[in-house]
């Protein structure tokens, strides 16, 4: 069994999110006329998790785990409990005087932020997201003062022949870079208009800094 101080939770928060990333489950569900599974997760439910785990892992996989209403209290807990969060976003649709206020109520919190490609650009697959200003909260984090503030950038064909550019991007702002290659593409077809042209850059969770 892993030893208590190791053991790892990873979950879906809430149900929301107002991104249409084309390869998320979410439009698979919606293209078949199917509800959108999962609830809010109470305080009272995050309180019981962390009693058992030390570290929490919010990365949803049919959510962006920001809108649920309790998200910041979760940070708390954690910060009151000495228990490690990691959080995945990619949605730009929270005012900065909230991205400010869950900053500082954690600032040993880890944030994983999705833009896929240069900030003016990540909206060619994340639908709906404001890149440039998803940025700019990168850079409000580390203004107050979070450690962890990582880019994780999934290569398309639209961004492989930026990730150098972005890189720097990354390093001139004390961001850690993370690359990711997709493997959602569907086999059956022969053309997908996001796979990567050159499919030698199968790089999978590579961090720079």
């Amino acid at each position: 069994m892993t030893p208590y101080s190791q053991r790892l939770v990873t979950i879906d928060a809430t149900f929301r999110c107002p991104l249409e990333c084309p390869k998320c489950f979410r439009q698979t569900l919606r293209s078949n006329n199917m509800k959108i599974p999962g609830d809010d997760m109470t305080i009272e439910q995050f309180n019981k998790l962390v009693n058992y785990f030390a570290r929490i892992d919010i990365c949803g996989q049919v959510s962006d785990p920001i809108f649920n209403p309790n998200f910041i209290d979760f940070l708390k807990i954690c910060k009151e409990k000495n228990k490690k969060i990691s959080i995945h976003t990619a949605a730009s649709q929270k005012p900065e005087s909230w991205w400010k206020q869950a900053f500082e109520s954690n600032l040993d919190a880890h944030w994983i932020f999705g833009i896929d490609g240069l900030p003016h650009e990540s909206f060619l697959y994340r639908i709906n997201q404001d890149g440039e200003k998803l940025f700019k909260m990168m850079q409000l984090a580390k203004k107050c003062g979070v450690k962890y503030v990582i880019w994780q950038y999934i290569i398309f064909s639209y961004n492989e022949n930026h990730i150098e550019e972005a890189n720097k991007l990354a390093k001139d702002n004390d961001i850690i870079f993370e690359l990711n290659y997709s493997g959602r593409w569907q086999k059956e077809k022969e053309h997908d208009m996001y796979k990567p042209i050159d499919s030698s850059k199968r790089l999978i969770s590579k961090h720079d800094r």
